[in-house]
């Protein structure tokens, strides 16, 4: 069943896949950012050594943090993830994509510094997303950018 114009699609999804990291994961890091840094030392770029150390200690942040659960709602407008909101005006197409069981919508945006959106479908049929989505936008298959494949990987 397709809902109306009126009637929203909605349903909860974590931000990202959350992995519990081990130690050795960190220590991992933390040996190959130290290396990093040394090196740059020694070609006498301390600049880029200053970044380094900066950027571990925000990765370090990040990969403690828990995901938060948002709320997914699809309707005449545009797609809403949590506080943002993607218009179809500012969107070119969209794709569902089934991998290995798990369902995400690709959303392609008119944008140039966020091109590729992606959204998990979660306790909702794929065909009655892709049938609604469908209305306002055409369908076009993308795949998921290879950075966010990597960055899930790596368990982020």
């Amino acid at each position: 069943m397709i809902p109306t114009k009126k009637e929203p699609l909605v349903w909860l999804a974590y931000e990202y896949v959350y992995r519990e990291k081990s130690s050795d994961w960190y220590w991992a890091v933390t040996i190959i950012v130290i290396s990093i840094a040394v090196t740059s030392v020694l070609f006498d770029n301390i600049l880029f050594a200053i970044v380094i150390i900066l950027g571990f200690f925000g990765l370090m942040m990040y990969a403690k943090r828990k995901p938060h659960i948002h709320q997914i709602k699809i309707d005449h407008r545009g797609i809403e993830e949590g506080r943002l909101h993607y218009l179809y005006s500012s969107l070119d197409s969209f794709w569902v994509e089934d991998r290995f069981g798990d369902f995400k919508i690709i959303l392609k945006s008119k944008r140039k510094t966020l091109p590729y959106i992606v959204i998990p479908i979660i306790d909702v049929d794929p065909d009655v997303v892709r049938n609604y989505i469908g209305r306002y936008i055409k369908e076009e298959e993308h795949h998921e950018p290879i950075a966010k494949q990597i960055m899930e990987y790596l368990g982020f």
